[in-house]
């Protein structure tokens, strides 16, 4: 299974089925059709970015395990734990209201990047 859109497919039935939900459940938390679910469990439509993080918060996976998988956790945990830590510490001690804004934003920044790198790979072949 080498195309991506294949992958992600893949990896959001995965998710679901880890977390033991039903197609059904998932389409309602999406406010999508249950056909509309399906299509992207099976590849037929690609999700947008908006949609996968919403999948991603549902099941509780990482947003970049759906595009690479556990290489792209394996990498984000080795090369940045120290980061990570730091980072997650700080996040703590912030008021509960301003941490909902900064998840917010990184929701909304992990969307440009994941569609700036899409790009950049399509326009690399």
């Amino acid at each position: 299974m080498t195309d991506p859109k294949a992958k992600i497919a893949a990896r959001i039935k995965e998710a679901r089925e880890w977390k033991g939900l039903t197609q059904v459940h998932m389409a309602q938390q999406l406010r999508v059709a249950r056909q509309t679910y399906l299509d992207l469990e099976t590849g037929k439509t690609e999700p947008k970015v908006r949609l996968l993080s919403e999948i991603a918060a549902i099941t509780e996976r990482p947003l970049t395990w759906f595009v690479y998988g556990d290489e792209g956790i394996e990498i984000l945990e080795s090369e940045y734990k120290e980061e990570i830590d730091r980072l997650l510490q700080y996040f703590s001690r912030l008021p509960h209201s301003a941490r909902n804004v900064i998840l917010q934003q990184s929701i909304n920044l992990a969307g440009f990047m994941a569609e700036y790198t899409r790009a950049l790979t399509q326009k690399d072949r």
